[in-house]
């Protein structure tokens, strides 16, 4: 469930942008509604903070969670995403054998997007403390 600063906006996000289907949409719930919506095995909720303490955000984003999803195509969904005149993040393959891009939905949840790929990382993994 993700807490959304206008779940209409939502909506349309993740339909518009990443293909969600709407399941339910109830409008008069909390200010801004609660809806389920489903990409083939995905699912999420969408809901208004109505009685849920607000989240701090960093820089404009919830930056203490991520979620990740996986696609069948990453570069295409990526491609589709820059034609449709958003900002993702460059397409890099990680250390840990993800290519993989990040986005930042209207609430500032960030989404991550990746698929298994067998070529050689582009960023080197992060040095610990």
């Amino acid at each position: 469930m993700l807490i959304c600063d206008d779940v209409a906006e939502s909506v349309r996000f993740y339909t518009e942008t990443l293909g969600f289907v709407v399941r339910s949409y109830e409008e008069s719930i909390g200010r801004s509604g609660f809806a389920t919506l489903q990409n083939g095995a995905a699912a999420i909720m969408l809901a208004s903070p109505h009685g849920v303490p607000a989240a701090t955000k960093i820089e404009g984003e919830h930056k203490q969670s991520i979620y990740y999803f996986y696609p069948r195509d990453v570069v295409a969904l990526h491609a589709q995403l820059v034609i449709r005149g958003l900002e993702p993040s460059a397409l890099t393959v990680r250390f840990y054998g993800m290519k993989e891009f990040r986005l930042v939905d209207p609430s500032g949840h960030v989404l991550v997007f990746g698929q298994d790929t067998d070529e050689p990382p582009t960023e080197a993994p992060a040095e610990k403390d």
